[in-house]
Order: C-alpha cells, then structure tokens, then sequence
C-alpha cells in the first residue's frame, strides 16, 4: 500500500501540471541559451553539436511502482479538450485515463524497439525515451507493429481515426494507411501526425549516435535514418544491437514539411522536458531539419564533390583481402565508399552498408584464388560522392592443410553443473616440439574465433613411439555447434573438427574451411571428470573413431587406444612469400619446414614455363597477368608437399594510344529537326581506325547511350594528316553531353563535352571528367554547320574549337593548317649497381616522330662507351656524373645527365620492414624481414614501432631463422597506455642470415591499432 500512495501522490502532480498546460496560449519555450552551442556551420557540426545538447537525460523505467513511463505519457499525451483523459497517436481517439497496465490504449515506439533495442533493462535508454513513445489505441498500435514509415501506395488498407480537438475521423488525409509486413510493409500516418512521428524519429537519430551514457557509462546504440529497408531488416536482430536503422528518411523530412509543429507538439516536448531534461530540437528549431537531414545549412545545397581518393592497393592472405588507400583532406569529408568487382574497370558492387571512416578495409567475403578488383570513392557531409580512385586487384590465398602426423585426441567442454577442467588434448610422433603451435576456438553461430591457445612442449614417448601433450582451457564454448582448429607453426590449418554439428569459419587460420563434425557431444548431464576421446588401434588420426564420454585421461595416451606400427616419415610442409615489383618477384621459401627431418629439395614452376631450384628464386615475369606458381618440397625421406598459389604482376605501363588521333569536328544540333549528325576524326595518313570507337554519353547522368565502332585508314590530305567523318544519328543535345574516343588498346584517347562537363560512370571512360569544347549549337543553328578545330599544329592542343560555320565532314577544316616539324629525341635512361659495379640501361628514351640512332655515354670517371645497353665497373667508391647523349634520323640530340652512386662491398647491419599492417581486434600479425649476413647473429636490438589504443592488450613475440621464439612482450591488463614503441635486446644463438618474423597477438576485444615498423640491428 505504501508503492501505491506514492504512486497516487505523483499522479496528483502530474494531473496538476497536465491542467497548467491544458490551454494552449502560453507554452513554455526552451530555456535561455539552451541552444548557444548549436553549430549551424555544417550539417555534421549540427548534428554533433545537438547531440551533446540532448544527450545524457535521466532515464525513467518502462513499468514501476514509482514514476515511469505511463506517468510521464499520460500527461504529456492529455487530451487538451478533456484532462482526465489521453489522445491516441493513430486513432486519435479519447481515453479516460487509467494509469497503466492491460487496457484500450498502450505505450507505442515510434522507433520500433525491435530495430535496435527490443530488451528492456535499467540500462536500455532508448526503450523509455518519452520523446518517441506515444500514447496508442492498443488495435492500432498493433497494426502498425514495426512497419517503417513510408507513402503508402494504392492497394493500402486505410485505418480511420476518430474526430476529436477539431481534427480527424473525415477519411482520406486523415486516415492512416497500411500494407505488408515488417521491414518490408509501410505505415503512412494520418496527416495530422506526421510531423510528430518524423520529428520523434529524428530526435532519436541525434539523440543515440553510440557510445556511452555520460553519467551512468551505459552503452547506447547508434540510431541511422535511411531509405534503405535491408538495413531497416539488418537491425531485427532479436536482441539489443550497437546499431540500428529505421526510415524513411526522404519520407520522414517529406512529413516533417508538410505538418509543421503545433502547440500539442511544443506542450508534449515541455512535459517530457520537465522529467527527462532534455528536449527534442526538431520542435523547438524546425529549422534544424534542413541542415541535419538535407545537408542544407546556408539555403543553398553543396554539391560540390570530394577529390577521387589516390593511391589504393590491395594485398591478399589467407580467407581475405585488405585494401588500404590514402586520406582525403577536405573539411567537410564524411567518410568512403568502397566497390568490388570480379573484372577490371567493373561493374562494382559497394561492400559497405554506411560510410567507411577508415582509410582500409578487410574483405572476408572473398573465393581463395579469385582475383578482385577494388575502388573506393570519398563522400562528403552532403552526400556528394567523388570519382573513383585507382583500381587495386588482389586474390586471397586458400587456406592450407596440412597433413601431419599430429591431431586432437581428447577434449572436455561441457558437464554437469558449472563446467569444470575443459581442456584439449593433441597426441602425435614423440619428439613433436609444439612450440609455434596453437588451438583456435570457433562459434559455430556464425563461425567466427573467439579465443586463441598457445601450444608449446615436446612430445614424450607415451607408447609405441607416440605420446599426448594437454592443455587447459576454460570458457570452451558448448556447441550447438561450435568447434576448434589446430594450427602448426607455420600458420596453417591442421584440423578443423566440431561438435553438435558443422560450420564454416568466417576467420582466423580456418577463414573459408568447413569443420568435420566429430559425430559425439558431452551435455549438461555429462559427469564432471568425462571427456570425449578416440579409441582404436593405429598411428595416424584416421586410424582412431572418437567415443562418447569416458573417465578424462588429459596428457595420456586414452584408455581404449593402442598406437602400433610406430611412426612413419612426416611429409614436409611447403610454404612461400611471394614479393614483386613490377614484373620481377622474389620468392622465399625458407617457411617451409620438415618436422621429422629436413628438406633437401625446393623445386619451382612459375606458371609462365620458366622453372627454378632453390629455397629463394626470383623470376621475371614476361607481360602482366595472373600467373599460378608451385612450390613441391622434397624431404630426406623422398617424400614431397605441393603448394600453389596465385601471383599477380603488373608492369605498371599505361599502354600507350595506337597513335595520335584526335576528335576534328561535329555537328549535334540545329534549327528544326536535327538532320546530317556526324562526328570527325583527324589523325597521320595511313594510320587505321579499326578497333577504334566513339562512346557517346548522357551528361545528366553520366551513363553511355551509344557506341559507334570506327573504321577506315586516313588518307593524305596534305603534310602527312587526314580526316575521316562518320555519321551518327541521335547525338543528344546537351546541358551537357559528351564522347570518348577510345583507341584499340581500349584506352580513352578523348573524353570531350558540349555545354558544360560532367563525370562518367560506366563504360571506358567511367570515373573520368569530360573536357568542355567551350562552344555549341543551338535549336537556331543552320543546317549544315558544325563546330570545328582551326589553327596551326600537328596535335589535338595545338588547335582551338570555334563555334558554328559551315561544315566540312571527312576534309582539313578551313582555317586549320597541319605542320610537321622533327621532334627532338629524348635521352633517358636506368641504372642498377652493386658496390662497384654498374649496369646501364637506355631503352626508355624515345623518339616520337622517326628513330634513334646512336646513344653515346659518359660514365664521369674519363671513360665513354656507345649502345643502348652498357656496364661500367668503378675504381673506387664515389658520385659520378653519368651522361647519356642520343641522336636522331634528322641529327638532332638531346643529352641527361643523373649522378650515379657507388660504395665499397659493405656488410649490412641494419634491417627494417616499414610496411604499416593493421591490428584488427582479437587477432594475429605477422611481418617478415630477410636478412642476409653471414656469421652468428648474437644479441640483437629489435625495435619496435606500434600505434595501438591499449598497449596491455599486445602480445609480441620474435621468431628467429631456426624457429626459435622469443617473447618481446606479455599482456598486461593493468597497462593502459596506448602506443608501444620500444626496443628490445635478445641473445640469439643461430645464424643471422634467414627469415626473421614479429608476431603481434591482440588478445582482448575492443582496441585496435597498426604496426608502423619494426627493426633489426645487428
């Protein structure tokens, strides 16, 4: 009886206050200076700035004894005609008030809480923010479920509401509309509430944008407003999500216009402002909604795009890609759209559901051995989207299996009660050393890793020549399924096994793999001290069948398993780094190992018919292209492994045009009906156009409309150059429009426009901006008139377009005169040394319109030599000033002159790999360097450079060239500084020369960052 006095007193006041704002004369407004810190600059300073204006209320719960959100709803949706009872969001009926529980009206989510935040806890914020939850006639609120907002469509079931406070119950616009089902269905509100749904909605969009709650810590989801419905159905996740969608948005701002606040709505925002302390901005500032929602802050709209993001790549690994980009500068950039296709120049297919903020991105849903080809573009605060960048390509590498003579042979996860003692246990040959090795747990709900266990020990001879090695694991996951991979040193897969069914592994060492179902379980019945175990006789795991739960024999060879025949030779395991600059690639093979011996055999073939022998091998490749290289090691047992794996090279080369031809004249547009369209081609005599094209394109949208294959061989119309005109009818008539000329390589040779320029974005010229002639035909130009090029030249630039004057299709237009003078050669070349020993190289120079036919050189040390090709060895170490002079057919030269640096043979100390890796959550990295020196490597300075956002989260280890780890770092959950730059001194007792390898483990969720560098110094 004492909750329900309370309950009653508070009732009382609200009824009070209800009364107070029952006449809608004098509405309080927000209070003084309650929004000085908006920044109504831009659309994301608003959005920001508002945010920390409303964010942090104070939360009332759902359903109490004490105030809650029937309080707070009962008076801030009081009918203004009748304080003892509420007004329905939809039906816009009136209720006699009854303060809560089963009744004709409940508490409607504007915002769906089943796309976001569906579970009710003292730390769901949004579940009972009253600015979106309404009072609802509880039919109605049902009928709308979780539909989002949209313009319903004819078809729709329309939902009366009743006349009450001078509005509805007159059908039509005040009616509601309805059709489908969840995300995929629509509610249309009655006219008289729309604004005030797309204003709740909005509120909430600004009001939860994640992180945390700054008083109470609690985590809060990030609410987006889109017109996207997969995303709506992406967030109908069951349970509270860090992200959730709802919309519509074009169809929320339509509302938003078309019912302007009243003073029902500004009573509402008061009384809810009066309990949570915060209050909704898009009623109080409507004009807000333009500059959040529409990117409109000054009345005039941006559309001004980003600069096309530069210098993409794309590296592949095992089960994924990652592609990395550099950042864009402008002020107002919003973040990156990234698209993927399966063939170069597209179509792409956009990866990312909402703006990417990084500048990389880890592409996990990629075929091994397929090669994707990547763009990305920028996006700014208005939406404006740039050109796309360089085209990055990139294959994943196909998970390795290994077959070894090493398996899971035990394991525990679930019992009785609290699950005790989970441990794995791995049994193999004895003598196994399982340093390197480790268990990688999976969630078969979804396939993902969740904990990573390290294996070390050397395997004891247990019986037969084969014994068993435990660890204790806590926390191993209970299936339905789930499941564990073992991982040898080198990284690759040796089992993946599951229990309680199958799955696929989205990532770790196991990404793209499909689990073996053991076929046996352990239970919440299982007895504690059980485990699952393989039994039979036999050496090798094929030879054993596991068996349902049996008295636990961790480190123990199983009761019921006899190993007999002893242990065979153990295949090696081939594996190899491939690195290439340009056509020429380095292959390193020193990961490859044999654990029973060594390998005495390293046999190539580089997918190009050329072959080599050798643990490291480089080969040139001829021409760009996908190549696929094999590997087969060969251990002193004669027993052999192949590896294959894909090799992407790439000359760098932009093939040049087929020769120089440009767009001459045209004609597009005149008075009445257009009649004679044709477009001319100038280029040398005799040069061919076939497998040269004109791609016409829309410049409204970018698209291509047509595309005329070109053929014909110019004649000489005087001084070596000639046209040809081709007719085309339907050239569209601009504001703007435009067309590629495209040579027979493919590329682009002109991308020209009428009336203005514009993007492209498809065909051959996608992504490029078109080049505005600067003049143009009109609906009033003569028949028979053209724009043309006139001036003195032998090139495109040389001219200048005019505007209409009578047409001269496939002849030298009159006032343009084509001269062709010799053009001097250039001189350019290349050089490679080594110590004191230099290799020269002068094919790069070129001459454009005839040959080159003698290249002389000086090597700055009193000696000369001739040829395109040449070698110089050095007396001593030194700068030398190398010049290069080339002369022409017409006897004209040009000279280059590039100082060349020799040194002394020197033994290098001092290694480093500069190459930034991510550090994604929760995983592994590995970064190389070979070094080649000769004698032991003794102590050594390993330093280390890595941004990272909690530093006790890292694990570092070093691998030596035997094998050997080292540990550089432990976790530290006490450490909470971010970055670790530090160097590290390690005694190590093989020999320098080999593959040295930093391995960065990320052992807790959350915190991310890069390794920048690591360095050897010897």
């Amino acid at each position: 009886m004492q909750h329900t006095t309370a309950k009653h007193t508070i009732l009382k006041r609200l009824v009070c206050l209800s009364v107070g704002f029952g006449i809608f004369t004098a509405n309080a407004d927000a209070p003084a200076g309650y929004y000085d810190s908006a920044n109504t600059q831009s659309a994301i300073e608003l959005r920001n700035s508002l945010h920390e204006i409303i964010d942090d209320h104070t939360r009332y719960p759902y359903t109490s004894s004490s105030t809650d959100t029937w309080d707070i709803l009962e008076s801030a949706d009081e009918n203004p005609d009748d304080p003892s009872s509420v007004i329905t969001l939809y039906r816009n009926a009136s209720y006699v008030k009854f303060g809560g529980g089963v009744g004709a009206y409940n508490r409607e989510h504007s915002w769906p809480k089943s796309y976001g935040f569906p579970d009710d806890n003292s730390d769901n914020y949004p579940y009972t923010d009253a600015h979106h939850l309404f009072i609802a006639d509880a039919g109605y609120n049902s009928t709308r479920s979780n539909k989002p907002f949209a313009d319903c469509d004819v078809g729709c079931t329309e939902v009366n509401t009743d006349a009450n406070n001078g509005r509805g119950g007159l059908g039509g616009d005040d009616s509601n509309y309805t059709d489908g089902q969840f995300s995929e269905g629509s509610w249309e509100t009655w006219n008289g509430r729309k604004g005030d749904v797309a204003r709740a909605i909005m509120y909430m969009a600004i009001r939860y944008e994640g992180g945390t709650h700054g008083v109470t810590g609690s985590m809060e989801p990030d609410l987006i407003l889109t017109d996207n419905r997969v995303l709506i159905d992406s967030s109908r996740t069951g349970s509270n999500n860090s992200v959730g969608y709802m919309g519509l948005k074009s169809t929320l701002i339509a509302w938003h216009k078309a019912d302007p606040v009243d003073d029902i709505e500004r009573r509402r925002n008061d009384i809810v402002f009066g309990f949570q302390g915060n209050r909704n901005p898009f009623i109080d500032r409507p004009e807000f909604v333009s500059c959040v929602f529409e990117n409109i802050c000054d009345g005039t709209p941006d559309t001004d795009a980003p600069v096309a993001p530069t210098n993409l790549s794309a590296t592949g690994s095992v089960g994924s890609i990652s592609v990395n980009w550099d950042s864009n500068t402008e002020a107002d950039l919003a973040g990156y759209n990234l698209y993927r296709s399966e063939t170069p120049a597209g179509p792409y297919t956009k990866l990312n559901a909402s703006l990417l903020s990084s500048i990389s991105f880890e592409d996990n849903t990629v075929t091994p051995l397929v090669t994707y080809y990547y763009v990305v573009t920028a996006v700014d605060t208005s939406l404006n989207e740039s050109p796309v960048s360089n085209e990055g390509f990139a294959s994943a590498e196909e998970p390795v299996v290994v077959d070894l003579d090493v398996w899971i042979n035990e394991l525990h996860y679930d019992n009785a009660s609290t699950d005790v003692g989970e441990f794995v246990e791995v049994a193999g040959v004895a003598g196994a050393d399982l340093t390197g090795w480790s268990i990688e747990l999976y969630n078969g709900n979804g396939g993902a890793l969740y904990n990573t266990v390290s294996l070390s020990g050397v395997i004891a001879d247990e019986q037969g020549g084969f014994g068993a090695i435990d660890v204790a694991i806590s926390g191993i996951q209970n299936g339905g399924p789930d499941g564990l991979a073992l991982i040898d040193s080198t990284g690759s897969v040796v089992q993946f096994l599951s229990y309680e069914g199958s799955f696929d592994a989205v990532d770790g060492s196991a990404a793209g793999l499909t689990s073996t179902d053991i076929g046996v379980s352990e239970t919440s019945s299982t007895p504690a001290g059980d485990s699952l175990q393989l039994v039979g006789q036999g050496s090798t795991y094929g030879d054993f069948t596991w068996q349902a739960p049996a008295n636990a024999s961790p480190g123990l060879i199983n009761s019921g398993q006899t190993f007999t025949g002893g242990p065979g030779n153990l295949a090696p395991i081939a594996a190899f780094v491939a690195t290439c600059d340009l056509l020429n690639c380095d292959f390193d093979a020193s990961s490859s190992v044999d654990n029973d011996g060594t390998i005495v055999d390293y046999a190539w073939d580089f997918g190009d018919s050329n072959i080599g022998n050798g643990v490291n091998v480089s080969n040139a490749y001829p021409a760009s292209g996908s190549y696929t290289v094999s590997l087969t090691v060969t251990d002193d047992a004669g027993e052999s492994t192949t590896i294959t794996e894909i090799v992407n090279v790439d000359d760098g080369i932009v093939p040049p045009l087929a020769f120089d031809a440009w767009i001459n004249e045209f004609h597009y547009d005149n008075a009445s009906t257009d009649v004679g369209e044709f477009i001319e081609i100038a280029g040398p005599a005799g040069a061919d156009l076939a497998g040269w094209s004109l791609v016409l394109y829309n410049g409204r949208n970018g698209a291509q409309y047509n595309t005329v294959d070109l053929s014909g061989v110019f004649a000489d119309e005087g001084t070596g150059f000639g046209s040809i005109s081709f007719a085309i009818a339907g050239i569209q008539n601009g504001s703007p429009d435009g067309f590629a000329l495209v040579d027979s390589n493919g590329t682009v040779a002109q991308f020209l426009s009428y009336e203005g320029s514009f993007v492209a974005i498809d065909g051959v010229a996608s992504g490029m901006t078109s080049e505005d002639v600067g003049v143009s035909e009109a609906s009033s130009t003569p028949i028979g008139q053209s724009l043309q090029l006139i001036g003195t030249g032998m090139t495109y630039t040389d001219f200048t377009w005019q505007g209409a004057s009578d047409e001269s299709p496939g002849l030298i237009n009159v006032g343009q005169t084509i001269v062709v003078p010799n053009v001097a050669p250039v001189a350019s070349f290349t050089f490679e040394c080594t110590d004191l020993f230099c290799n020269f190289d002068a094919t790069t120079s070129s001459d454009s319109d005839g040959s080159i036919v003698q290249y002389d050189w000086d090597f700055g040390e009193g000696n000369v030599a001739n040829g395109v090709v040449t070698s110089y060895e050095y007396l001593m170490a030194g700068t030398y000033d190398v010049t290069l002079t080339v002369t022409d057919d017409d006897g004209e030269t040009n000279s280059v002159v590039l100082s060349v640096e020799v040194t002394e043979p020197v033994e290098q100390s001092f290694f480093e790999n500069t190459e930034v890796t991510p550090i994604p959550d929760r995983r592994r990295i590995k970064s190389k360097i070979y070094v080649d020196r000769t004698g032991p490597a003794g102590t050594v300075e390993v330093a280390v450079n890595i941004t990272h956002t909690y530093r006790g989260d890292l694990v570092i280890k070093l691998r030596d060239p035997s094998g050997r780890l080292h540990r550089l770092k432990r976790k530290n959950r006490r450490d909470s500084a971010d970055d670790v730059i530090e160097t590290y001194t390690v005694d190590v007792a093989c020999g320098a020369a080999g593959q040295w390898k930093l391995i960065v483990i990320d052992k807790f969720r959350k915190d991310t960052g890069q390794l920048n560098s690591w360095s050897l110094q010897f």
